[in-house]
């Protein structure tokens, strides 16, 4: 049996915990197979460590997870019809994504 609904704790690599809805925390491929390995155990809360990403960018992945879940991104258009995010997707979405690159590559992984 799978567990369906509340909170997991994410923890980061820092030994941070962010409780996560776990509708949001599915969201990860990663993290469903870790919860569906977890479904035997009869704690409350599943804590789930992730030893490779950093708080700061966990942190982000799931501010984009639970945005996504309340505003799904459109689909992106292909061929693309500009070059500008903005214009391709919703203004939050081009925003998120207007970081450093270093910072934006951590997100790719950790996502």
């Amino acid at each position: 049996m799978e567990v369906e609904s509340g909170t997991v704790n994410l923890v980061s690599k820092e030994g941070d915990s962010f409780p996560v809805d776990i509708e949001v925390a599915r969201m990860s491929e990663l993290v469903k197979g870790m919860l569906e390995d977890e479904s035997g155990d009869d704690e409350d809360t599943t804590e789930i460590p992730l030893p490779n990403v950093k708080a700061a960018v966990l942190k982000k992945v799931i501010e984009f997870c639970s945005h996504h879940k309340s505003e799904p991104m459109t689909e992106i258009e292909k061929p693309l019809k500009s070059a500008v995010m903005a214009e391709v997707v919703q203004k939050w979405y081009a925003d998120f994504v207007n970081v450093e690159q270093v910072l934006l590559f951590e997100l790719i992984l950790a996502a």
